[in-house]
């Protein structure tokens, strides 16, 4: 073969292998593109299996989050409305006195109050033999009461008094004087009416206390109250009910400031948020969702406070408007509006907790996700056994740098592993764990933080399931008042107060004290004053009930 056969047969090869080449890279290129669009549809499919799974566990699986429980399968509507039908049992022995009083599980010892309730009024009926069988059939003599003989006890309800007071007050003359035909000297006895919360209103303060108790505490709308009136012949209108409410609310405010000025004295707050509807705004109908927020002192506080603020939005403004120059620890979920202020910033092991309990596959007890949940579960029984036994704040910080810590490094050390999907359950779990590992660990060394912020979480709980049976307030006052109404009723129940007994007397009082309420009055009605009446301390028979009514009208 000569030189140019040569040459030309080489140029021809190298174009061949020049397009051998590209096409080469051409096939790479769209081989890697086929891989990440099979990597991308992957994790596309594995996204979405788990939100079916995450659905299903919602919609038919447990719906605690303790580990302890098992799926016995989706609960049915059937078994809501045959409750009493399927929860009869003839065979099971009828409650005796003991039966029913609260003890403790563990130690099977009285917690609390030693009886049913220590301030009942007990009526006792004793059976007498007639004066014509009261003859030894020994002897033939009388016979005489020797002892008396106990034969069992049975708990008893009289339905509530519902009355009218009617307030009148006494007119004298002189006689001698309109005998004698001059004008008649007129004396007036002096007027002693209470103080009403509605002025020239129909409602005593006991009726709106109990409106507010039934609505705020008890999850009794307004609307099923005024059926409930209705069937005992009172016609009251829900408009009138809902203006009560508001007016009654309105009396609170002098007291929640006092609450705020307390709170801000606490070493640790609590604050947590939830959304609720408001139907209209300045007057004008809107879809926005307001927010209701939480703020509580915390469980080692000084004095226990629960305080409801709704607002519009959930931004940082209003968490620093709320926070304001606070310097101490506040305890939250990590939500972004906290942290701005002067305050040091704990987070909540409960929410990391709940993220990766969701990723846990049904009764897969071997997967990263539930090896994390059991070493946080062991940390918090360190956390629980600590409480109960009431360690001191020495105590537990040895108690958290021996047991709790290495448990949460292990957390860590398995979430270090992980490489998920970002848009995954699992991802998002991870990375909430990484964001908020700072906040997360805080509460190691400082005694008085709690590993979780499930305080104010239970704070929010009474609202949430207040608001399912009312569902929205229906203007921004509305809402202003049923979070004055939720302050004074956690924070009663927070201080072991009666609930209605604390609402009947503060309607009752602060009325009676004006606009320009002194710090001195205002601290008489806190819930943890001295100078509270002991209706407040207790929850109160009929006699008593009337013996505060009598009182409150004169």
């Amino acid at each position: 073969m000569t030189r140019e056969e040569l040459q030309k047969a080489y140029l021809e090869m190298s174009e061949k292998y020049s397009l051998l080449e590209s096409k080469n890279t051409a096939l790479e290129k769209e081989n890697a593109d086929l891989k990440k669009q099979n990597e991308d549809k992957d994790l596309r499919i594995e996204h979405l299996t788990e939100l079916v799974l995450k659905r299903n566990k919602m919609l038919f699986g447990q719906k605690s989050e303790k580990g302890k429980y098992l799926c016995e399968g989706q609960i049915t509507l059937e078994g809501t409305f045959n409750e009493a039908e399927e929860q009869a049992n003839p065979n099971v022995p009828e409650p005796t006195v003991e039966a029913v009083e609260k003890k403790s599980k563990k130690t099977g010892q009285h917690r609390g109050r030693k009886e049913i309730r220590a301030d009942l009024e007990t009526k006792k009926i004793l059976y007498k033999l007639p004066d014509d069988q009261r003859v030894c059939n020994v002897c033939g003599d009388t016979l005489v009461p020797y002892t008396e003989e106990y034969i069992t006890t049975r708990i008893a309800v009289i339905p509530e008094q519902v009355y009218k007071v009617e307030y009148y007050r006494e007119v004298y003359k002189c006689p001698n004087c309109d005998k004698n035909g001059e004008k008649a000297n007129i004396v007036k006895a002096e007027n002693q009416t209470p103080a009403p919360v509605v002025k020239k209103g129909l409602a005593d303060a006991s009726l709106i206390a109990d409106i507010m108790q039934r609505k705020y505490q008890l999850g009794e709308p307004l609307y099923r109250q005024e059926q409930y009136w209705k069937q005992r012949g009172i016609y009251l209108n829900r408009t009138s009910l809902a203006n009560w409410v508001i007016m009654g609310a309105k009396l609170f405010e002098p007291l929640i400031r006092m609450l705020w000025r307390y709170s801000y004295e606490e070493p640790v707050l609590n604050a947590d948020e939830t959304p609720t509807r408001v139907l209209k705004t300045n007057g004008r109908p809107t879809k926005k969702k307001g927010q209701m927020w939480i703020v509580c002192t915390g469980a080692a506080a000084s004095r226990l406070i629960a305080i409801y603020t709704y607002r519009d939005n959930r931004k940082k403004v209003t968490a620093e408007e709320l926070l304001g120059d606070y310097t101490g620890v506040v305890q939250t979920d990590g939500m972004q509006s906290y942290g701005s202020g002067k305050y040091e910033h704990a987070g909540c092991w409960a929410h990391a907790r709940r993220k990766f309990f969701d990723c846990i596959p049904e009764g897969d007890t071997s997967c990263a996700s539930a090896r994390i949940v059991a070493l946080i579960d062991k940390a918090a029984t360190h956390e629980r056994n600590a409480r109960e036994k009431n360690y001191s704040p020495q105590q537990i910080l040895e108690m958290r740098q021996k047991k709790v810590k290495p448990l949460l490094d292990q957390v860590y050390s398995i979430i270090d592993t992980l490489n998920p999907a970002k848009k995954s359950a699992l991802g998002e779990a991870v990375t909430y764990a990484r964001n908020q590992k700072d906040k997360l660990m805080f509460f190691i060394d400082r005694p008085e933080v709690e590993m979780t912020n499930n305080l104010a979480e239970r704070t929010v709980k009474p609202y949430v399931i207040a608001r399912k049976n009312f569902l929205f307030s229906d203007t921004e006052k509305g809402a202003d008042a049923s979070a004055a109404v939720m302050t004074i009723i956690e924070t009663a129940k927070r201080n072991d107060l009666d609930v209605y007994g604390y609402l009947l007397y503060l309607l009752t009082v602060l009325p009676e004290w004006g606009n320009e309420l002194s710090d001195e009055q205002i601290n008489s009605a806190m819930p943890w004053s001295t100078s509270l009446p002991d209706y407040c301390r207790q929850t109160y028979s009929e006699i008593q009930l009337q013996t505060v009514s009598d009182t409150n009208n004169g």
